[in-house]
């Protein structure tokens, strides 16, 4: 099935809302504006095969005569690029459906002889030869323009070859000496109309795409707000154990950090997920909340509206995700589709400030920022204060000297073994710690956000204490 027909039926029965379809990049009616730039090159005699065969005769001398050739030297006979024609209004603001103010209009460039206006190419048909002359002999026309690159500073290069190869716009080379007898060219403009509308029926479907994508970063960032206050009334702690959730959104928390849904850390896949695996991984989710019966353990019905809202955020993250895939796949596509038919590689010309900022600046990024820093630290996780030698809550809290923090019990051992040096960072401060390193205010915290992790660890603390007075013995009936 064609790429088109599984596009469009994705766009109709994936859910989108009409305004995205509306926004969608328009992959059919782009295609036929293809195939009327294809024509107008046709008409010409400038089809994909003839572009292609100047380019390969470059390849062919470059081989036969420049083995040591660089990169930056590699000689074309002609050049498609993109000019910028600025559209700030009077008052310098954007204008409606633009990219940084700016529309980028392209234009296709071919070497000639600056005596005889003749293209420096022997390969192409006499016809186009003819009609390539006509263009730089009418250089009073006013849809007819011979931009002169030795003249301009802006596009200054030198162009060398002769009849029998290619040449191109060697604007970093002309301070070296040629490797092949030079003569003075210009860049004869070829007028074409359907690739300028092309490219901007593309531009303004980006744009469109941008403005779509600020829309509903707005909405989002609104809910996660609005989520946040929900979530801070049902697990504030001073309401006591029996009247709050804490516990609960705390495992929920601690789930969804694990399902990794959009973004992951691990080395093996580290980064920003697609929207098929974080369809997945949500799936995942869904699926452990219904295992561990979280939604049967709220004490508040705000718990379960919380839960809700949570889940449906994350379904719109998804769906934007999906939406900006095959948004980007379309792009892709129909870029090389352009340079298939046309042989005018414009994958590597079409301006990056076009082509990428609509589509990569996400939004499943920028709200999945926004819930790790505004929603999820709403419940600490108690990950975060763990003590690093016994892997249990650092109760009561001792910092060190150099600001790393213990519980009481594992620097109590440390300190026996007369170990000085911190397990962290090998400053010697472990000697050094007293009563005075206790920090008082984790402590209060610890007891407000983690009160049964903290009785767990203080009667742990008790018993390890009795142990050493009494001896390992001391809790076991000497009768049995």
């Amino acid at each position: 099935m064609k790429f088109a027909h599984l596009y469009q039926e994705s766009l109709q029965k994936d859910g989108f809302p009409p305004d995205w379809v509306a926004s969608a990049i328009s992959y059919r009616q782009l295609k036929k504006c293809i195939k009327r730039v294809e024509t107008e090159l046709s008409s010409m005699g400038l089809d994909a095969d003839t572009l292609n065969l100047l380019l390969k005769s470059v390849e062919e001398q470059h081989t036969k005569h420049d083995a040591q050739v660089d990169e930056e030297e590699d000689e074309k006979p002609f050049r498609y690029q993109f000019r910028s024609q600025d559209l700030n209004n009077e008052n310098g603001d954007k204008e409606q459906g633009t990219s940084n103010g700016a529309r980028f209009l392209p234009k296709l460039l071919f070497a000639v002889d600056e005596e005889t206006g003749e293209p420096l190419d022997a390969s192409l048909t006499p016809e186009t030869k003819r009609e390539f002359h006509v263009l730089a002999l009418s250089q009073q026309l006013t849809d007819v323009r011979i931009l002169d690159i030795t003249d301009d500073p802006a596009r200054r290069s030198s162009f060398v070859g002769s009849f029998d190869s290619a040449t191109s716009d060697m604007s970093d080379a002309e301070k070296r000496p040629h490797r092949r007898h030079s003569r003075p060219v210009r860049m004869v403009e070829v007028p074409l109309t359907s690739d300028s509308e092309f490219f901007g029926m593309l531009q303004d479907q980006l744009s469109g795409l941008a403005k779509l994508q600020a829309e509903q970063n707005v909405k989002m960032e609104s809910e996660v707000k609005e989520l946040g206050q929900l979530v801070t009334k049902v697990t504030d702690p001073s309401q006591g154990k029996k009247k709050n959730d804490l516990a609960q959104w705390r495992k929920i928390f601690e789930l969804y950090l694990e399902s990794r849904v959009f973004f992951s850390t691990n080395e093996q896949d580290h980064g920003a997920h697609d929207s098929e695996k974080a369809e997945k991984n949500l799936r995942r989710f869904s699926e452990e909340l219904e295992n561990q019966k979280l939604l049967t353990k709220f004490k508040k019905p705000e718990s379960k509206e919380a839960l809700d809202r949570f889940i449906s955020l994350n379904l719109e993250i998804l769906q934007n995700l999906r939406f900006q895939d095959i948004n980007r796949l379309a792009m892709a596509k129909i870029l090389k589709k352009f340079d298939k038919r046309t042989a005018l590689g414009v994958k590597k010309t079409f301006p990056s400030t076009i082509h990428t900022s609509p589509l990569t600046t996400s939004v499943a990024k920028a709200i999945c920022y926004q819930l790790s820093t505004e929603l999820l630290p709403i419940v600490p996780a108690l990950d975060d204060y763990l003590c690093p030698v016994c892997f249990s809550i650092s109760y009561k809290p001792i910092r060190l000297l150099c600001n790393h923090i213990f519980c009481i019990r594992c620097l109590v051992i440390m300190q026996r073994a007369r170990e000085n040096h911190c397990p962290l960072c090998r400053g010697e401060v472990v000697m050094q710690a007293d009563s005075r390193n206790l920090d008082q205010d984790l402590i209060e915290y610890m007891k407000k956000w983690f009160p049964k992790e903290v009785r767990s660890k203080q009667h742990e603390n008790e018993r390890a204490a009795a142990r050493d007075e009494f001896g390992e013995n001391y809790d076991k009936c000497v009768l049995m």
